[in-house]
C-alpha cells in the first residue's frame, strides 16, 4: 500500500459520519473525504504568530448529474462536510480561523462519480471570527483570500516551479494538486500503452513540489531506472510507466 499523507491517513478514519450517509452510492466517501483533506493539506498557510491555519473555505466540485442527485440534500450535505472538515483539522493539529464553509458546486470538467475539490483562507470582511465550540454562519465569500485590516498578512507560501511532463513528443502543463496517470480515458494525462494499467500512478502535489506514487500497477513505475512506489521528483527526473517514460520538468 502507498503510504498516504497524514490528512489522507485520518481521511480514511472519518468517513463513517452523516455525509457518507448522504452521499449515498452517488459517490464514494473516502475519495471525497481525501480529496478534501489533500486541498486541506495542500491550503494550509502560517498565521500572525506563527502558527498553521486550516483553509477554511472549500468548494466540492461535482459532475452535473451528480450535483442535480444529491441537490435535494445539498444542505445537508455541506452542513455535514463543514463538521467534518472541523474535526480533520482538529485531529490533524491546525488551527481554523473561522469555522469552514463548503460550497457544492457543479462543474462540466468533473467526470461523473468523481470529484475535485479546491480549498482557500479567507479572511477579513467576509469571515467572522468564532470561539470554539460556537457556531456561526458565515457569508458566502469570493474566490480569493481577503487579509485583515487589523493584523499582519499571513506569510505566503513560494510559489511552487512551473512543471511539465514530456510523453510522446508532447510538452504537457502540471497545475492541479492531483494529477492522474494511467491508459483509462478518465485520468487527467493518458498513456495509451497496454502495459500501461488503466490507473497506473498520481502524482499529489505537497508543499510546492510533486511527489510520485504508484497505485499498485501491473508493470510497476520507476524514477531514474530505480522501481518506486513513492518518490519526489526533481526536474529531469525520468518516469517510467511499465517502461513508457515520460521526463518531469519543473522550472522556476
Amino acid at each position: 500500500m502507498n503510504k498516504l499523507s497524514r490528512f489522507e491517513a485520518l481521511a480514511e478514519t472519518l468517513v463513517e459520519g452523516a455525509f457518507a450517509r448522504l452521499l449515498h452510492s452517488r459517490l464514494q466517501p473516502v475519495e471525497v473525504a481525501q480529496h478534501i483533506a489533500r486541498a486541506m493539506e495542500d491550503g494550509q498557510i502560517i498565521g500572525p504568530e506563527g502558527g498553521v491555519w486550516a483553509p477554511n473555505h472549500y468548494w466540492v466540485f461535482l459532475n452535473p448529474a451528480d450535483h442535480a442527485a444529491l441537490h435535494g440534500l445539498q444542505p445537508s450535505l455541506e452542513t455535514e462536510l463543514a463538521n467534518y472538515v472541523v474535526d480533520l483539522a482538529r485531529r490533524g493539529g491546525v488551527a481554523l480561523h473561522t469555522r469552514p464553509v463548503v460550497q457544492i458546486r457543479p462543474s462540466e470538467e468533473v467526470p461523473p462519480h468523481r470529484v475535485q475539490v479546491e480549498a482557500r483562507f479567507l479572511a477579513g470582511e467576509q469571515a467572522v471570527s468564532v470561539e470554539p465550540g460556537m457556531t456561526q454562519e458565515l457569508p458566502i465569500a469570493q474566490r480569493a483570500a481577503v487579509v485583515p485590516q487589523s493584523s499582519p498578512a499571513p506569510a505566503e507560501k513560494p510559489q511552487p516551479p512551473h512543471c511539465t511532463l514530456h510523453y510522446a513528443g508532447c510538452r504537457i502543463p502540471i497545475t492541479e494538486p492531483l494529477v492522474s496517470l494511467g491508459r483509462s480515458l478518465d485520468n487527467d494525462i493518458i498513456v495509451s500503452e497496454p502495459q500501461v494499467s488503466r490507473r497506473h500512478a498520481q502524482l499529489r502535489r505537497r508543499y510546492g513540489r510533486y511527489t510520485l506514487y504508484d497505485l499498485g500497477s501491473s508493470g510497476g513505475t520507476t524514477v531514474n531506472g530505480q522501481p518506486v512506489q513513492e518518490c519526489a521528483l526533481a526536474d529531469g527526473d525520468v518516469i517510467a510507466l511499465a517502461g513508457v517514460e515520460l521526463v518531469f520538468e519543473a522550472k522556476a
